[in-house]
């Protein structure tokens, strides 16, 4: 039976495990050099390139090899680290540890990438640790800790960080966390906060870890492979939600000391074990491809031993004690915050006279549950390879639990019917409810494989979702699919008990609907002080009748038809008014001139709509020059009168960014916001003025003062943006007004 949830950001929940240990023995009389389990053809992970056979296929071009390298990155661990560098090492990661953090994820996954071929460079969010990669001519963000991963609106072209820190709507219109999180649109506009940099991007990542699991059997000796989590760990942080112990055995033949002692002094072979003469010493050492979280010796002896100890690391010498069984315990030799261990030397000392009949050594090592050679569901096919020959038992033992059986799932889909067409890109999928069912895995894709999903937006738990408690999923966002693109999509129920049913079998449907308008763009007239909004209509999808407009002040903003919540700062969701400002059915359209309401004129968006109303996603975002002044004086001033203009412009009210406040790291506020200033650049200082904060023109000539007067009028956003506006205002009397 399989219970375990699907891999996501936080550790995952399992309800049952079949597997109880793998155990390899080496029972001849020579060593066995790199002896190893692979059930299924997977986790054979001993090395980068062990690593990168399982992953990549022959043929693949760049971008394929990045995104099957993240896709398996992104399910093989979770948010965990044992803060330091040990998990900044791939096969580490992978084999010991199964966790990472942000800044340890950046670098295990790059590793990866670059071992492939395949050219990187640092990321720069704020209060997280990214790394992008290049192919197909640009470098693209595929976060694998946090299973970050936007389209542009094409939906084929994965973003760049540089694309989402210049619309970060991308991002909320994004899943972020991976399948385990919560659907959640003020969690994805909170993640949207970290994307804000768009200066130059330099540095890469250098490769860190030079590990593999290199692994010598001496005869006597077994590796055991357990998914039993005994609390034994290490790392600097409390103990991880999720790990494995398994354990070395060593029970050595005394009569062939010799052979795998690394020091022997002192010692008299005989018949019944080793006997002690003066200063008598022994040393013993046990190495491991995984990290050593503690063990047990086991001393058998006619006679009073003088001392165990145990070295590594630091060379500094552990003695051990004896416990209530007998045993020495090797856990004080390891303790959790100490350096990462893989090998150690046993000291055994003795006074003259003793005889050393029995030594049997147990090493308790700390290994990463996904990577353990695991028995499945089904037919297994199990491999055993070395680089020697020998002799090895091999051990798999594993219990099985009488349950009923798990719910199956539905032979036929209700929406959309397969090989159907939709005419939305945001619907409903449902289907029939699978009996015995408590939830749904639902996954879409562009490949009938699955080999991945469109991307985590299509890959959910209904219960994780609004539609919790049905048998039903609903699109969160327009414009997600495209247009005349065949799309399959499959479920897979799970009962109470936490047991899965098979995926369905993929079922097929195509979008029939405008594609996004593209090329949207804002032509300024300088001279006329307007702007006009442009778009091309989009070859692909249906053909467009009209197109709705939208316009908001805020960067980034989201297209809505109504008021909608957005996160204003670390807990607040305001309400914001709808920002559909115009309807139209031309490619064209002013959006700004002397006169017109400010309230939407610095960004927008455009919506592609057909003739049966079936709508486009919404467009990029087309930025307006802020600021820009869009009022026109006017030309005459009377004598002796107070002449005024208000000076109307382009602004933006900035866009939801995190920084860090003293010590909390992810304060989250609207920021850079135009924070406009006006002054006169020319003009008669002593009858021509400008309120310097709400662009008040005033001037107040006099008789004297008839005739035309240059006039430069400056507006700086305080973001390094400035407009001016020149014109010659022309002083007359009450008599003349209006003759020039």
């Amino acid at each position: 039976m399989t219970t375990r949830d699907p891999v996501g950001y936080s550790a995952y929940g399992q309800a049952f495990e079949p597997n109880i240990s793998v155990r390899i023995e080496n029972t001849g009389d020579t060593d066995v050099v790199n002896p190893w389990i692979i059930v299924n053809g997977k986790r054979d992970w001993r090395s980068i390139d062990h690593i990168l056979a399982e992953i990549l296929e022959d043929g693949m071009s760049d971008r394929e090899k990045a995104r099957a390298i993240w896709e398996f990155a992104r399910t093989h661990r979770y948010h965990y680290t044992c803060a330091s560098d040990e998990v900044k090492d791939t096969v580490k990661m992978l084999n010991c540890y199964g966790y990472t953090l942000c800044w340890d994820e950046a670098y295990t996954v790059s590793n990866l990438w670059q071992a492939a071929g395949l050219k990187v460079r640092r990321g720069y969010p704020h209060g997280h640790c990214t790394t992008e990669v290049y192919y197909d001519g640009a470098y693209h963000l595929l976060d694998s800790d946090e299973h970050l991963l936007y389209l542009l609106r094409d939906n084929q072209t994965i973003a760049s960080e540089e694309d989402l820190a210049r619309d970060r709507d991308l991002v909320k219109r994004g899943h972020a966390y991976g399948v385990l999180q919560r659907e959640d649109p003020q969690g994805s506009e909170g993640a949207s906060s970290l994307f804000f940099f768009t200066g130059s991007r330099t540095g890469g990542r250098p490769r860190v870890g030079d590990h593999s699991m290199a692994l010598t059997l001496r005869p006597g000796e077994a590796l055991i492979w357990e998914w039993e989590d005994r609390g034994k760990y290490h790392g600097h942080w409390d103990r991880p939600k999720r790990l494995s112990n398994g354990r070395m055995t060593y029970t050595p033949d005394l009569s062939t000391v010799s052979k795998w002692s690394d020091r022997l002094t002192g010692w008299t072979a005989e018949s019944e074990g080793l006997r002690a003469g003066e200063d008598a010493s022994l040393e013993l050492t046990i190495r491991s491809p995984y990290v050593i979280v503690g063990g047990a010796v086991k001393i058998q002896s006619e006679g009073a031993l003088a001392s165990l100890s145990v070295t590594h690391t630091d060379q500094q010498s552990v003695s051990l004690e004896s416990t209530d069984t007998g045993a020495y315990s090797l856990d004080p030799a390891f303790p959790p915050d100490a350096p990462a261990v893989y090998a150690y030397t046993l000291h055994v000392t003795s006074r003259p006279g003793a005889r050393l009949t029995d030594i049997s050594i147990e090493t308790e090592l700390q290994m990463a549950p996904l990577s353990i050679p695991a028995l499945e569901l089904g037919e297994n096919h199990i491999a055993y390879t070395s680089d020697s020959g020998g002799s090895v038992s091999i051990t798999h033992e594993w219990t099985e639990k009488d349950a009923d059986p798990p719910p199956n799932p539905p032979k036929s889909p209700e929406f959309p019917p397969d090989s159907g067409e939709v005419s939305e890109t945001q619907f409903t999928f449902s289907w029939p409810p699978a009996d015995g069912a408590a939830d749904y895995h639902l996954q879409l894709s562009e490949y009938a494989d699955f080999k991945h999903v469109q991307s985590p937006v299509f890959d959910k738990l209904v219960s994780k979702t609004p539609s919790a408690g049905t048998a039903e999923w609903s699109i969160p966002f327009e414009g997600l699919l495209n247009p005349d693109q065949e799309y399959f999509w499959r479920i897979r129920p799970r009962d109470a008990d936490g047991q899965w049913g098979s995926w369905s079998r993929p079922w097929t449907f195509k979008i029939k609907a405008p594609g996004v308008p593209l090329d949207v763009r804002v032509d300024p007239d300088w001279d006329a002080r307007t702007l006009t909004l442009k778009w091309e209509p989009n070859p692909k999808g249906t053909s467009p009748v009209r197109y709705e407009v939208y316009g908001s002040n805020e960067r980034g903003f989201s297209a809505s038809r109504e008021p909608y919540a957005a996160m204003v700062d670390n807990k607040t969701a305001e309400t914001f008014p709808a920002n559909h400002i115009a309807t139209t059915d031309l490619t064209t359209l002013p959006v700004a001139r002397p006169g017109i309401d400010l309230d939407s004129c610095s960004h927008y968006r455009v919506v592609a709509i057909d003739e049966s109303g079936a709508r486009s996603g919404p467009s990029d975002q087309a930025l307006a020059p802020c600021p820009m002044i869009l009022s026109v004086p006017e030309p005459q001033a009377v004598a002796g009168q107070t002449y005024t203009y208000q000076v109307d412009v382009t602004t933006s009210t900035g866009q939801l960014r995190a920084e860090r406040v003293d010590d909390r790291n992810y304060v989250r506020e609207i920021r850079e916001g135009d924070a406009l200033r006006y002054l006169v650049d020319e003009g008669p200082p002593e009858w021509v003025s400008i309120h310097e904060s709400t662009g008040l023109f005033t001037a107040t000539p006099g008789p004297e003062h008839l005739g035309f007067h240059t006039i430069t009028i400056r507006v700086q956003n305080g973001n390094g943006g400035f407009d001016m506006q020149g014109f010659d205002l022309e002083v007359v009397s009450d008599t003349t007004r209006g003759e020039t």
